[in-house]
């Protein structure tokens, strides 16, 4: 990415949030959001079957699977997964399902195998999911065992990250992330390490908590205290990609950006070739469905939204930056992390509240402002993925944003 070019349209952008007296001219009116998508169970059973077993999503890191057999097990989709490196070194996934009657082939979340044996009948696998034996095997009379190995995901690796999608038609990570894979380069992702990690059980349906970080609008009201005297919200520049991805970069005040002489800098390590912007904003992204991550210099959480079902979602952030060198760093990092859990639990307060607001019927629908466009760009993809002639007429949300995407914009400035 040249980032010269970018941090400069990114300022043209905030110049522009900044001295606007109204959404600017030709933007939609957003059709409000009915709140039965939300609540409606149906309508959660169409999202486990078109979204979340159709979409790339992200399970860990390359380095939590060193050395041949090396393995990590994945439910949060609903069904069982397998991500395991391979005898020639190569990381794929698998259900984890042995092809005989069902029953896992491991059942530790992590581990190393030599092989993978089903716990049931003795059933192996080798790590490439090839089924190898069969106990008995003089009793089956018509098994063809190379129809019967560990049937495959996708599994691919971006800087690091591990994603896998149970689709096996699902177009490639690279071309799924698009601009965002173009704007994450400058972050060094490979070099990354986890640095610290959370998790938080909510009762509100897993759109009501993905929404609460597309957007700003709350920030003086949410966080007077905490990111209020960090961001200036009236200056955050979004971008809408396709696939459903968004960014949103917020300006900090200015007496909030660290300046040399300007006092102690933090013990930590930043990483290396960032533009100067990535100090005096807060770029923000998110990857549809479900991962959101405010970026800085030093480091950054991927903030991850899991439904566990219609009304239960697993919020679980993850922190990544160089490896701490020392005890003072160690202890920074510890100290930051805590810091953000002040700010998590300011966005958890509502989130269940809300939940059983929408779910009382009191709320029929949510109308949003242009500040909220980010939310309805993260609908408009659901329907998307799902299919509107599979969704009631009633909980549809009406596509209006995509002449808006990034890349639909400059393509129509090129033409």
């Amino acid at each position: 990415m040249d980032q010269a070019a970018w941090a400069t349209r990114i300022r043209a952008q905030m110049a522009f949030e900044f001295a606007r007296e109204a959404p600017p001219e030709g933007f939609p009116g957003l059709a409000p959001i009915p709140t039965g998508r939300y609540t409606d169970p149906a309508f959660y059973a169409l999202e486990r079957e078109h979204i979340w077993r159709k979409s790339w999503l992200l399970v860990g890191r390359e380095e939590e699977f060193e050395g041949r057999g090396s393995f990590k097990t994945f439910q949060r989709t609903g069904a069982p997964l397998l991500i395991i490196r391979g005898s020639d070194g190569v990381l794929r996934g698998f259900f984890n399902t042995c092809q005989h009657r069902g029953a896992p082939v491991v059942r530790e979340a992590c581990g190393i195998a030599r092989r993978l044996q089903c716990q049931y009948h003795s059933w192996t696998y080798d790590l490439e999911g090839e089924l190898v034996g069969v106990p008995d095997r003089r009793d089956f009379t018509d098994l063809d065992e190379s129809q019967r190995n560990l049937k495959p995901i996708r599994c691919e690796v971006y800087e690091g990250w591990v994603f896998v999608n149970e689709d096996l038609d699902a177009q490639p990570l690279r071309a799924w992330l698009g601009p965002v894979a173009d704007e994450w380069s400058v972050l060094h992702g490979s070099e990354l390490r986890a640095v610290g990690r959370r998790q938080e059980r909510v009762p509100c349906n897993w759109k009501i908590a993905a929404d609460a970080f597309l957007e700003t609008y709350h920030v003086k009201t949410i966080h007077p205290h905490s990111v209020a005297k960090l961001l200036d919200h009236r200056g955050a520049a979004m971008g809408l990609f396709a696939n459903g991805h968004s960014r949103m970069v917020t300006p900090k005040w200015e007496e909030a950006v660290w300046k040399p002489g300007g006092g102690a800098k933090p013990p930590i390590e930043e990483i290396e070739g960032l533009d100067p912007l990535f100090a005096e904003t807060n770029p923000a992204y998110s990857l549809f469905p479900n991962l959101i991550t405010p970026l800085d210099t030093i480091g950054f959480p991927f903030i991850c939204f899991w439904p566990v079902d219609a009304e239960t979602t697993d919020i679980e952030w993850i922190f990544y930056g160089l490896p701490p060198r020392n005890d003072e760093q160690e202890a920074f990092w510890q100290r930051y992390v805590e810091s953000f859990d002040l700010v998590m639990g300011e966005d958890f307060m509502n989130l269940a509240p809300m939940h059983r607001s929408v779910a009382s019927g009191a709320l029929e629908s949510i109308p949003l402002n242009y500040q909220e466009r980010r939310i309805y760009h993260l609908h408009e993809e659901v329907d998307r993925l799902i299919g509107p002639e599979r969704i009631p007429e009633a909980l549809r949300v009406v596509p209006r944003l995509e002449p808006f995407w990034e890349t639909r914009s400059e393509q129509g400035a090129e033409a």
